[in-house]
């Protein structure tokens, strides 16, 4: 292969990793080109006509190569308006990764599969089908995004996508109602659509913490406070706990999302060592108990599990208040955990 063919499949690679994209296949030639790479092991290949080196896409988190496929596919196909959790992805609300391993986009008639099934066509009323332009990509508006992302998704992840439209002030909690009011007749689950927008809850910060608030609610414990201010009683610091509850007889329980990312992003530890961040929140725990009689920590994985989570929930006294949504027996064997977001 000529020198000036590498140079030129380099030079596209490396155009498409700088606007964060797959790499779309133009005529046969290039994608012949490709292909020959693909079959060495150096490319992969996320969708049909869609490439990427393989040590930069082992890089990428799932959202990110969710994003690179989206940007590929929007050249190869100017027409498609991406939609559901897609959507929701561009707008910037968190999703579950499991949700993102099939992308969606309007069709005119309904449910069809492109992409070797990797693509679903979902139907979307002929007004909203053209959707807005949005960091490069054609998607849904934020209100149609939410409107499909709640009537059929699993509750818990509904919730952690209007939670985070809301968070981020895409729209009111007042200003959705009437959006779905509008939405009354012909709109398949929007019964299901308006529990999931009564429930959501912009104080939610991430997309664990409300994953973790609606499997409460499955499980019938009482809705908890959000972000919490505490004052240190030492030095006068504020900590905001993750969740609270006010018991009656004064009792007050917080509840802490405990994930492991804190310990290993960069972001988050600001140059700390993983010992240094876990002497910091021992401390922190140390000075919320004095505003607080227990706190009860919990991982991503416990609250997968909804029998240990309401085990642990209920050790700490964490109030119910309404029968539970859900089933939680024993498991036979360890459920496999649910992926979260940013925790």
């Amino acid at each position: 292969m000529s020198k000036s063919v590498d140079d030129r499949v380099r030079a596209s690679l490396d155009e498409a990793e700088s606007r964060r994209a797959c790499l779309e296949a133009g005529g046969n030639a290039s994608r012949r080109e490709l292909e020959l790479r693909l079959a060495k092991g150096e490319l992969v290949r996320p969708l049909p006509r869609l490439y990427a080196r393989q040590d930069y896409w082992k890089g990428l988190l799932p959202d990110e190569r969710a994003l690179h496929k989206m940007r590929g596919l929007a050249r190869l196909r100017l027409q498609w308006v991406f939609a559901g959790p897609s959507a929701a992805l561009v707008h910037g609300a968190p999703v579950s990764y499991g949700l993102l391993d099939t992308l969606e986009v309007v069709s005119d008639n309904g449910s069809r599969h492109f992409c070797g099934n990797k693509v679903r066509g979902v139907y979307v009323c002929e007004e909203e089908a053209a959707g807005i332009d949005l960091a490069g990509l054609r998607v849904t508006d934020a209100f149609r995004t939410a409107l499909d992302c709640a009537r059929s998704l699993p509750f818990r992840d509904a919730v952690a996508i209007v939670d985070g439209m809301l968070h981020d002030g895409l729209f009111s909690k007042d200003e959705l109602f009437q959006y779905l009011d509008g939405h009354k007749y012909g709109v398949h689950g929007i019964h299901r659509a308006r529990e999931v927008a009564a429930f959501a809850d912009g104080g939610s910060c991430s997309g664990g913490e409300s994953i973790a608030r609606a499997a409460m609610h499955e499980l019938g414990f009482a809705g908890p406070e959000l972000q919490v201010p505490i004052e240190d009683p030492v030095d006068g610091r504020t900590y905001f706990i993750d969740f609270l509850w006010r018991l009656p007889g004064g009792r007050v329980v917080a509840g802490e999302l405990d994930g492991g990312e804190k310990y290993v992003n960069p972001e988050m530890t600001r140059g700390r060592s993983a010992l240094d961040v876990l002497r910091a929140e021992r401390q922190r725990e140390s000075r919320i108990t004095a505003s607080c009689d227990s706190v009860v920590r919990f991982s991503p994985d416990d609250v997968a599990n909804p029998w240990r989570f309401g085990r642990l929930l209920d050790a700490f006294g964490v109030p119910r208040d309404h029968e539970p949504l859900i089933l939680a027996a024993q498991p036979i064997e360890e459920e496999v955990p649910l992926e979260c977001y940013g925790v």
